[in-house]
């Protein structure tokens, strides 16, 4: 009983990808479509660049600090009359945050080299 539970949606799945593959799908590949334009403009050379690693470092700072607002500003919304309590326990979270980017500095992580 169980393999016809589990059979018994894989048969329209299975139809329904070979129509696709039948018959909604173009026959022929269109080399044009490869290619990159963008802008109105067709690309030049490699689009492959490298950064500098240190504006990944950047990247995920930003990233840290946003998702900081990001939990804190509900979280003061809906606890917004909880009192000292509350209050301890941002500053708290903030303060973590705070010395790990202090941290990040001394070290000279954030320096650009």
């Amino acid at each position: 009983m169980l393999g016809f539970a589990l059979l018994f949606p894989a048969i329209p799945l299975l139809a329904s990808y070979l129509f696709y593959r039948l018959r909604l799908r173009p026959e022929h590949h269109d080399p044009i479509k490869d290619a990159t334009y963008e802008c109105g403009v067709e690309s030049e050379g490699n689009a492959w660049g490298q950064f500098n690693a240190r504006y990944y470092l950047f990247a995920l700072g930003f990233v840290i600090f946003d998702v900081e607002v990001v939990f804190l500003y509900p979280w003061a919304v809906v606890h917004a009359g909880l009192g000292l309590d509350a209050i301890v326990k941002a500053v708290l979270f903030i303060s973590v945050l705070a010395f790990g980017l202090a941290y990040a500095w001394r070290r000279g992580a954030l320096e650009w080299r």
